[in-house]
């Protein structure tokens, strides 16, 4: 006898995916109203597993469509200002490490390496090349400029002048680090910013003493504390933090995800004083939410409660709804625990408009700075186009290989693939080149590479593990050129989202379907009809050629 299952899709190739219509009330909540992932072929190995991941994947985004909790200020206090310190203190190095590598000067080292070998060389602090040197002396200048001022601040009891040198950073530091802080809370950011003041006198003797010479490693990233003691519950404990990683291996989420939700959770951890979700009540997550919501994040703005909801509750909601599904808790507390989102008032659309798209298309096309390292230029130079004529997203093509480019029928396309990194769907998808972009010189810039990533360089991974963020950091530094060089500092849109809704309102203007736009992009369909089927990439090559170039001076004709 057959195994029956649901939510089955059958495709021409006998491959199958696991496709089910969310309800219609947490569609708002979730995004889009379905979710699809692809099984593979039925007689596959795993099979049936693929199927009972997807089930319980499918399970898990109900989960999350619920609503939020509660928080209040982190404390600063000692253990947490010396976790900041250290914190600092590691990432100047790391930096330092990075730079002292990343100068275009490592194929011309590993070209020498065994010569240098067999002459009994000392390779750990051997500097080569005139772009390292230039390095050298300017961090020397640097820090020899700088380091004499920081220590007159100490030595001279300066807390004003500490707090206004070091203030937005502290600020910085402690919000990448997951930490909400009360910037009226001086006393707190006065010892934070003594100590990092105190940190980056230190950091800096030790970058002055590797550029000695001397072997001195960057230490390892400090483990964050831990505050309050634990609650008693009323049965077993059941370890909140214990609890998330163990669901979050289960869940089979990114790397990048699974990082950001264990920081909502430890601030969860923080700021109920104890880890047992077996004492975790609604109550708690109600007082957490309305802290959350009532304090304010750099600028001196309230947290957005749509922050609230899908970076604070959704995390907590879904670890708790799997735990009940596990028999490790009885009931969900955050069940009933929800958060109002107010309509939002829309002063602009969503997409660049015309002056503002050919502004960072013609940026492109400047040269680059001189010390800029080649994945970052290939970057710049490239990312925006591609992003343009696509739609698609720009972490996508961050992690696009070379090999990901190719032919098919006299049509040359991009294959976005989980293969290469992170695909939101979890699907691959052919994404056609727009003739400008040949026309530019695109297919000769992937020749050149031949195999491997076209905009980082997987080298350069101090850890190599997967949780590095080079592909994220590629499109931070993009929007950040966006913003600060470019010139388009208008908040109300994204600087490199906002390729994904310029692209499908240009491709609305010249008849393109949503269907195809929709498959072009990467964006699931909105119909149950609109799943059947597929679309093909002559279809998507048909519809690409009719997509407006975009005429800037210099990008050919």
């Amino acid at each position: 006898m057959g195994l029956y299952v649901k939510h089955l899709q059958d495709h021409s190739t006998g491959r199958k995916s696991y496709r089910r219509q969310f309800p219609n009330e947490l569609r708002q909540h979730l995004g889009r109203t379905q979710y699809r992932v692809s099984l593979g072929h039925p007689d596959s190995p795993g099979f049936l597993s693929r199927y009972e991941a997807a089930a319980a994947k499918y399970d898990w985004e109900v989960a999350l469509a619920r609503r939020k909790l509660a928080g209040a200020y982190d404390q600063l206090d000692a253990p947490t200002i010396a976790y900041l310190a250290e914190a600092f203190h590691v990432e100047q190095l790391e930096d330092d490490e990075a730079a002292r590598w990343d100068t275009g000067e490592r194929t011309m080292f590993k070209s020498i390496a065994a010569d240098l070998d067999a002459r009994g060389v000392d390779q750990h602090n051997n500097w080569l090349g005139h772009e390292n040197a230039r390095w050298a002396m300017k961090t020397r200048e640097t820090l020899e400029a700088f380091l004499p001022e920081y220590v007159a601040l100490r030595a001279n009891g300066d807390m004003d002048g500490i707090v206004e040198m070091w203030r937005d950073e502290a600020l910085d530091l402690a919000e990448a680090r997951g930490l909400t802080v009360n910037p009226e809370d001086h006393t707190a950011i006065s010892n934070l910013c003594r100590a990092l003041n105190d940190a980056a006198i230190s950091s800096g003797k030790d970058r002055l003493g590797r550029l000695e010479g001397a072997d001195i490693p960057t230490p390892p990233e400090p483990e964050r504390p831990v505050k309050g003691r634990a609650k008693a519950s009323k049965g077993p404990a059941v370890p909140i933090m214990t609890t998330y990683d163990t669901y979050a291996l289960a869940s089979g989420m990114t790397v990048r995800v699974r990082n950001e939700w264990r920081t909502s959770i430890q601030r969860l951890v923080d700021h109920i004083g104890h880890d047992d979700a077996a004492s975790l009540t609604a109550d708690d997550l109600r007082a957490w939410r309305n802290a959350l919501l009532q304090e304010p994040v750099r600028g001196g703005k309230l947290r957005s409660p749509v922050t609230v909801r899908n970076k604070y509750i959704r995390p907590v909601k879904a670890m708790l709804e799997w735990s009940v599904q596990e028999g490790k808790l009885a009931t969900n507390a955050a069940d009933k625990v929800t958060v109002t989102v107010p309509r939002t008032i829309t002063l602009r659309q969503k997409d660049f408009t015309a002056e503002e798209a050919k502004a960072i298309l013609a940026a492109t096309l400047q040269p680059p700075p001189a010390r800029m390292t080649e994945g970052h230029r290939l970057a710049r130079r490239w990312i925006p186009w591609l992003c343009a004529y696509s739609g698609a997203r720009v972490g996508e093509f961050a992690q696009l290989r070379a090999e990901d480019v190719k032919e098919a029928g006299g049509i040359w396309y991009c294959n976005i693939t989980p293969d290469a990194g992170t695909v939101k769907t979890g699907e691959a998808r052919e994404v056609p080149l727009h003739a400008h972009l040949i026309e530019q010189g695109f297919l000769d810039i992937v020749k050149a590479k031949g195999t491997g990533p076209l905009f980082y360089d997987p080298g350069q991974q101090r850890v190599a593990n997967e949780g590095n963020r080079h592909i994220d950091k590629i499109g931070e530094r993009l929007g950040q050129w966006v913003r600060n060089d470019v010139g388009i500092t208008d908040k109300a849109i994204k600087p490199n989202h906002a390729w994904r809704h310029t692209f499908k309102t240009l491709a609305a203007d010249v008849g393109i379907g949503e269907r195809v736009a929709d498959a072009i992009q990467g964006h699931a369909p909105n119909t149950v009809g609109g799943t059947y089927g597929t679309v093909s990439l002559k279809a998507k090559a048909a519809a690409m050629a009719l997509f407006p170039r975009f005429e800037v001076p210099g990008s050919g004709q």
